[in-house]
């Protein structure tokens, strides 16, 4: 069965068997608990007689077109939002070569032989060294080239060592071929290509590297930058020429590491489920994760996460708009280069702001099922990574807008059993904008759409104690929650000249288990505590410790 449908029938499996237990295990109240009138509900003695929190006449139409949801029965108003787990969104790759440094070996004034071999072979020329190692501007013999032909000033070689070892070149053409190229271009300072210098000029070369940056690379000969060029011009080639040999070194630092969420600024995204309520409610909240072994960079810590929002009713409790804030102790938006490995840089930083408008569709006492629109804002940071002398590699701007249709269900057959479940669909509306650097600044590389993703999440619980005619302690409610999250389609990948970030996963299918215990302080202020563990090899972090505060307004 595709991993979809398979979630999905989970999902409905897990929720039918717990509201069957809920139903049979603790159905002690009468079937005729449910919305009623005002006036009806006002005689809150009736309710506790009941002892279902609900009142005894059923709901005429009357009275459900009249209802004042303020006074909606204590059990399912209450009921403790779901705790959550931690929707850590795209984890983007970034992968290739990036050159950190670049030296030159020059074997100047190596002399052709007066009498030249053959000329079916060869050219090699040896003198005694030792041969300098310098930096400059210049990139290239070609670069050489060009300037000794403009006759433009040729910028500084700066020392910077040098090879205990023969100066020497060996040319990779034949001299045949050398005297035809030199005579066909009608131009001097033609370049004359050459074999690798011996193994002793890279050892030396990758010291200096290492010595100069203090980072671990890699040290490559770039063969097609390196060549040879003849003194003064000379257009020919038939013995006592001065020939310059320039070798040219990159430091290689091969980067492979995955990096934080980039639509969320490395904080985590926001979805309905997390701390959510299906009832339209007036309420204040605050959340706290601390979410254990985060899969971004290397050497990225735990991640101490925050969420400040609020929950306003209108339309008589038929609607309700939701703002959340979340921000980030830890998050890795900003990231160095570090040998062959890439470090974060945690800071705080805010994650994109949502929005949440959310209905009610139905509601006959015992199952609400509400609806509505999630819109995360691109109000995160941007991603970057830059080299150790502050020069940027990578930098993804935090451009995308995410949609999030969703549906809610809430079932409290009696006062003290309950179960809710959040059907969510993640959409990035646009990418977010890459620029890389391959050597001359950032440039435009394309865009960077996140997957999108469909979200699961169920909860079961039970008021192990409840009397909230109690001063104090109210009520201690243990809950159970599942979560699935599932990318529906693979996301982007953006290349430019070495480099490639992107989604190198493919789809990913993440679940997550949550228990969690609330405890209730009067009627309108509730505490939830639990730790979320991730489920299988697919995963965005290892687990994570939640705390939630809630406190309900104008109830």
């Amino acid at each position: 069965m595709p991993r979809t449908p398979r979630c999905i029938a989970a999902f409905v499996f897990l929720l039918t068997v717990a509201t069957a237990a809920s139903a049979q295990v603790c159905d002690d109240c009468p079937p005729d608990c449910g919305l009623h009138g005002a006036a009806d509900c006002d005689e809150a003695s009736a309710c506790d007689q009941m002892g279902c929190d609900a009142c005894t006449t059923e709901c005429s139409l009357e009275d459900f077109l009249n209802f004042d949801r303020s006074v909606l029965c204590d059990s399912r108003r209450r009921t403790p939002a779901m705790l959550g787990g931690f929707y850590g969104g795209n984890s983007a790759g970034f992968r290739g070569d990036a050159t950190l440094d670049r030296l030159i070996v020059v074997a100047d004034d190596l002399d052709a032989p007066a009498v030249l071999p053959g000329g079916g072979n060869t050219l090699t020329i040896t003198e005694p060294g030792p041969v300098g190692i310098f930096s400059s501007s210049v990139g290239s013999v070609q670069e050489l080239q060009a300037l000794f032909r403009a006759g433009s000033p040729i910028p500084a070689f700066n020392l910077q060592g040098a090879v205990v070892d023969n100066a020497t070149l060996t040319t990779s053409a034949t001299i045949t071929d050398i005297q035809a190229q030199l005579a066909g271009t009608g131009m001097g300072y033609d370049i004359i290509l050459l074999t690798p210098p011996p193994g002793s000029y890279d050892a030396t070369v990758d010291g200096v590297f290492q010595t100069r940056n203090g980072v671990a690379g890699t040290t490559v000969l770039n063969t097609g930058s390196s060549g040879a060029l003849i003194q003064g011009g000379v257009d020919t080639l038939n013995g006592g020429e001065d020939l310059d040999a320039f070798y040219f070194y990159d430091y290689i630092i091969r980067l492979n590491t995955s990096l934080a969420d980039v639509s969320s600024g490395g904080v985590g995204r926001t979805k309905i489920a997390d701390n959510g309520v299906v009832l339209p409610q007036d309420r204040v909240f605050f959340r706290y994760g601390n979410v254990h072994n985060t899969t971004y960079a290397a050497g990225a810590p735990s991640l101490n996460r925050f969420v400040a929002g609020f929950e306003r009713a209108f339309m008589e409790g038929l609607f309700s708009l939701e703002l959340r804030a979340p921000f980030a102790t830890d998050a890795a938006t900003a990231y160095a280069v570090d040998g062959n490995a890439i470090t974060n840089g945690a800071t705080t930083r805010f994650g994109n702001f949502s929005l949440y408008l959310k209905g009610l569709l139905v509601d006959d006492g015992r199952l609400a099922v509400s609806g509505g629109l999630g819109i995360s804002l691109p109000t995160a940071s941007d991603t970057s990574i830059h080299y150790a002398d502050g020069t940027e590699l990578l930098h993804i701007s935090s451009d995308a807008v995410h949609l999030q249709p969703f549906l809610g269900m809430l079932y409290t057959p009696n006062r003290r059993c309950f179960a809710q479940a959040f059907l969510q669909y993640d959409v990035a509306t646009n990418g977010n904008a890459v620029a890389l650097n391959t050597g001359n600044g950032l440039t435009s590389a394309g865009s960077l759409t996140d997957a999108n993703h469909l979200l699961f999440d169920a909860a079961i619980g039970y008021w192990l104690y409840q009397d909230k005619q109690a001063k104090g302690l109210t009520g201690i409610i243990p809950t159970l929650e599942i979560h699935q999250t599932v990318a529906t389609g693979d996301g982007d990948i953006v290349s430019a000249g070495p480099f490639q970030i992107g989604n190198f996963n493919g789809n990913r299918s993440i679940t997550s288990l949550v228990a969690g215990t609330t405890l209730e302080c009067g009627t309108r202020t509730q505490i939830t505590a639990g730790y979320a563990t991730a489920l299988g090899s697919d995963r965005d972090y290892d687990g994570a410790f939640q705390i939630q505060l809630n406190h309900l307004l104008g109830q």
